[in-house]
């Protein structure tokens, strides 16, 4: 008979006090020995009740481990904590505002067994409802957030792509980057020796580098999409909007500490077409509907504005930018057409802008801060 082996489940919290008590319904109902199983939590400095409950929960289940670092700066940091003391044979992330299914150990576990060369194994993340009628919910379930498929647009079982030639479009963890969020993600115990058991020590960004340097170490990367886990996502527009800058501000990051010296665009049309430029400094420029309405439309406005004191520039230009003004508008906002409930598409209209804003301010900040030239996508 097949013994199962010993996982350890790492979860780095703070103030989860509203989705903590499901996540660890979740993880004490798992159908896996629970003998083989130690959970850990590393607080990162909650000031809510999140401690609390989970002290609560550790009177009467002895696996779960509670572990404090104070003054932790990042989620990272407090998963490297909880690498220290983790025993188990596969290393297996979470977050404290998920839940896993029932048999998402098994699952997860499945791919190490076919190919020893699979460090590390990440599963699909789906959206868990809390409020039925709160829209920032409603949204990210129907676009598909922090989804694999809606990500990388995979579905399938099966390997993810190698990083073939360093380019930034490779590392930089945005839709053709192999990496696995750790809110969803195994490693096999060689893998994580391999990278020093630990995550680098910068502010953001920590699971594409642990991702990158697990592949740079020969392992493969392997998407299981039947492990599943739910996300309880941000319950208003203000914080979902504040974890897309944190997105952004993190993503010029790895192109720093893993591409090669290449200023490379991305034209977000037939498909992604990536032109790669030999340059002097790092960078991304990628150039899409939600780019191209905002430049038509200044255009227009810029060229309506001298038009009202120099008549000759009334022309076919100022026709054209307004006309193409007009159509990449439509193209941006086409998809929220088809989100439901369908009478609520200015809602789906203002959450999909103002958060591709976020998501664009955070890359300006991170561009300044990182010193890569880094130009946000368009949704």
């Amino acid at each position: 008979m097949f013994d199962k082996p010993f996982v350890s489940i790492i979860n780095p919290i703070r103030n989860a006090a509203r989705t903590i008590e499901k996540c660890l319904e979740s993880l004490i109902n798992l159908d896996y020995p629970k003998e083989k199983l130690e959970f850990i939590f590393a607080d990162g400095g909650s000031s809510d009740s999140t401690v609390g409950i989970i002290q609560e929960w550790q009177k009467r289940h002895p696996q779960i481990i509670l572990i404090t670092i104070p003054s932790c700066k990042s989620p990272g940091q407090a998963r490297n904590a909880a690498l220290k003391v983790a025993r188990g044979d596969y290393i297996l992330f979470t977050d404290g505002d998920c839940v896993v299914r029932r048999d998402w150990v098994d699952k997860i576990l499945e791919p190490f067994f076919k190919d020893k060369k699979i460090g590390m194994v990440g599963g699909e993340i789906l959206t868990l409802r809390t409020d039925r009628n709160n829209y920032v919910e409603a949204y990210c379930e129907e676009t598909k957030f922090l989804s694999v498929a809606g990500r990388c647009r995979l579905t399938a079982a099966g390997e993810y792509p190698v990083i073939k030639y360093g380019l930034p479009h490779e590392v930089n963890g945005n839709i053709h980057s192999p990496f696995f969020a750790t809110a969803n993600a195994a490693v096999s115990k060689e893998a994580a020796d391999a990278v020093g058991r630990e995550f680098w020590h910068e502010i953001t960004n920590e699971d594409v580098d642990f991702s990158i340097r697990i592949i740079k170490k020969g392992f493969r990367l392997y998407f299981q999409p039947t492990a599943i886990v739910e996300h309880m996502h941000r319950v208003n527009l203000k914080d979902y909007c504040k974890q897309l800058f944190g997105y952004g501000f993190g993503h010029p990051l790895p192109v720093r500490a893993h591409a090669r010296r290449v200023f490379e665009i991305c034209l977000q049309y037939f498909g992604y077409i990536y032109i790669p430029i030999p340059f002097f400094v790092k960078g991304m420029l990628y150039i899409g509907n939600f780019h191209l309405m905002h430049i038509f439309g200044a255009a227009f406005l810029i060229q309506f504005i001298i038009g009202l004191f120099i008549h000759s520039l009334l022309n076919g230009w100022l026709l054209l930018s307004g006309l193409l003004f007009l159509w990449f508008t439509f193209l941006y906002f086409r998809p929220a057409f088809a989100l439901n409930p369908r009478n609520k598409f200015l809602t789906w209209a203002k959450i999909r802008y103002i958060s591709n804003w976020a998501l664009m301010k955070g890359g300006f900040k991170g561009m300044k801060t990182w010193g890569v030239f880094y130009v946000e996508s368009s949704w």
